[in-house]
């Protein structure tokens, strides 16, 4: 199957092709990961060279994304780096480090030396990656690169299509109603976030109806309200739960007290 696959990297690409085209996908078998032939991994048409000459003493990353009904459930990826680590969703949660398996290579030295990855994301709804590849050359070659994926169960409700821009968002929490114009600040500070959820720039925002809006507010106040009032049931029950093992605990102490006297 071929889903688009949204592919970002913080070095510079000096060959190969379209950085859209790097990434292959693969329908995932839930019951078992299979490893694709390294054959259907690696394409000269895919392939891609990066160097650091832009960003000298910085990690190579390499952010795979693609829309949130699927889950990235394994990958698959052949190139220089030697050690990768890798981290999940739009938080960035570090998983785990990885290290390649050399590839020998069929008549002799190569100009640079293949690592192959198979790993499996045992996580629910992940659709973006990122990985930082690690090696002490300055330039990493991408000999091919394999998306495993699946439908989401959890469909758009596990992850955004664009992930959110943290930063962003704090500064806008920060600004406040420091802008000059003071109709509705909070009206127009949560347009201001929904557009970067939406991965559209507040610069070409259209206007809509009032009423639109307003509705529009409305649901994402909603929204967010049940969220904390989830949050806040979880934590009580857990306090819950806590409390009862302690006076649990308690009750045993003062029985083998009694008991000795």
């Amino acid at each position: 199957m071929t889903e688009k696959v949204i592919t970002r990297c913080t070095w510079t690409q000096t060959a190969g092709n379209e950085l859209s085209q790097l990434v292959q996908t693969r329908l995932f078998d839930e019951d078992v990961f299979v490893k694709p032939d390294l054959d259907d991994v690696i394409n000269e048409e895919r392939a891609v060279l990066f160097s650091d000459i832009d960003s000298p003493g910085i990690p190579c990353e390499l952010q795979f994304q693609i829309a949130p009904s699927f889950k990235i459930a394994a990958l698959t990826l052949v190139c220089s780096a030697p050690k990768v680590e890798l981290f999940l969703g739009p938080s960035q949660e570090y998983l785990e480090t990885v290290y390649g398996i050399a590839i020998d290579a069929d008549g002799g030295d190569v100009p640079i030396q293949p690592y192959r990855y198979d790993v499996e994301i045992d996580r629910s709804g992940i659709a973006d990656i990122d990985l930082k590849l690690l090696t002490t050359g300055k330039d990493i070659f991408i000999y091919g690169a394999m998306l495993h994926i699946a439908p989401n169960p959890n469909g758009i409700t596990t992850q955004l299509q664009t992930p959110f821009d943290l930063l962003k968002i704090q500064e806008l929490l920060q600004r406040g109603g420091s802008s000059g114009s003071q109709k509705k600040p909070d009206e127009e500070k949560m347009q201001k976030f929904m557009s970067l959820m939406k991965g559209i720039t507040t610069h070409s925002q259209s206007q809509a109806p009032a009423l639109a809006a307003d509705t529009s507010v409305i649901d994402v106040n909603q929204h967010i309200d049940s969220k904390f009032e989830e949050l806040e049931r979880m934590i009580s029950k857990r306090l819950d739960e806590i409390e009862a093992q302690q006076n649990k605990k308690l009750d045993k102490i003062i029985a083998m007290l009694e008991n000795r006297n």
